[in-house]
């Protein structure tokens, strides 16, 4: 655009950041949702929730949910009913332990 006009410019104004939660080698988040899920690793995705600025404050933060991210968030994003069942069966996991 220099070449057009020399006063052109390009001007960024940070509006909002996401504090990005970070890996850390020992979670009780991750710990408890293992155990309610019965997985045995986690994976990283690259998309912002709340949970780092929980981390960030000293707190044991997961994010995690239903469905795939490679199907999140785009044109025609879909959660299978099964991922759906097992989110569920994750959550009554849940609130039976912390009902006893």
């Amino acid at each position: 655009m220099r070449k057009v006009c020399a006063h052109a410019d390009i001007v960024m104004h940070v509006i909002g950041e996401v504090q990005g939660l970070l890996p850390i080698s020992q979670s009780e988040a991750r710990d408890i949702v293992f155990e309610l899920t019965g997985a045995h690793e986690a994976d990283l995705v690259s998309f912002g929730t709340e949970a780092g600025l929980f981390q960030s404050i000293g707190m044991s933060a997961v994010s995690c949910g239903p469905g795939s991210i490679a199907q999140a968030h785009k044109p025609n994003e879909y959660i299978e009913i099964a991922q759906l069942d097992t989110c569920l069966r994750m959550l009554t996991r849940l609130q039976d332990g912390l009902s006893s």
